[in-house]
């Protein structure tokens, strides 16, 4: 397991990663994006490796979760889409980095430590940045409600903190990835037909649904793997 230390690193590392990566596939083709895809996998399986068992099947499972979510919204539904219309090869794998990132960030003493005050703090945040989008001439009712599942989530999910964490993370994330036009939110919803901001102001809330997904899947698998053992074990 990463210390403190090696916390910090893969955070910043992670950072580093995207902030340079982003701006450098503005320009690419498809086979170049594709290699910067490889790039992110490389990158996630030196990180994992650092990581106990339990930890690194839960990211992986994150990983399917986020990359089948990827394909129903973008491609199939089209709430967003990326620049060259696909689903980039290291989108998959930054949903890992950054999942990752955020469990290990949000385990660190100095953050738990001031865990009330940090959740507060994001979601007081969060609904000045809901208002400030409902005042649009297009009004982000988008970012409205996925502030409503945000804001369930910090009351009466598992883990408020991680989800502070997540949700100013890739509330940065979005903003950045999206004034680059790597991806870009439709104006509005389809099907639901709700007017939305380029990026909704809530989008952070998709982490927290996403975790709660996986862990209830992860804890499907260990079930399972529980019974298995006891099958197989003499009387």
């Amino acid at each position: 397991m990463l210390s403190s230390r090696g916390t910090i690193a893969l955070v910043v590392s992670f950072a580093a990663f995207i902030g340079l990566m982003l701006p450098v596939d503005r320009g690419t083709s498809a086979a170049q994006q594709f290699v910067l895809g490889l790039s992110a996998w490389a990158f996630l399986g030196i990180a994992l490796r650092l990581q106990p068992r339990e930890l690194r099947v839960q990211v992986l499972v994150l990983v399917g979760v986020a990359t089948v979510l990827e394909v129903i919204g973008s491609i199939v539904w089209g709430a967003y889409r990326y620049r060259l219309e696909n689903l980039p090869v290291y989108v998959p794998a930054g949903h890992g980095l950054f999942y990752l990132s955020a469990l290990r960030l949000a385990a660190l003493p100095a953050i738990a430590r001031h865990s009330r005050a940090i959740t507060i703090a994001v979601t007081v945040g969060a609904t000045l940045y809901m208002l400030r989008n409902l005042t649009l001439p297009l009004p982000d009712l988008l970012g409205f409600v996925t502030w409503a599942i945000f804001l369930r989530f910090i009351v009466r999910g598992t883990a408020p903190l991680l989800y502070a964490v997540s949700f100013a993370m890739t509330s940065v994330l979005e903003l950045y990835g999206t004034a680059l036009g790597i991806w870009t939110w439709s104006p509005v919803l389809p099907l639901f037909m709700l007017p939305a901001a380029n990026p909704p102001s809530g989008v952070g809330a998709g982490y927290a649904a996403m975790d709660a997904l996986t862990r209830r899947i992860v804890k499907r698998i260990r079930e399972r793997r529980t019974r298995a053992i006891e099958v197989v074990e003499p009387a």
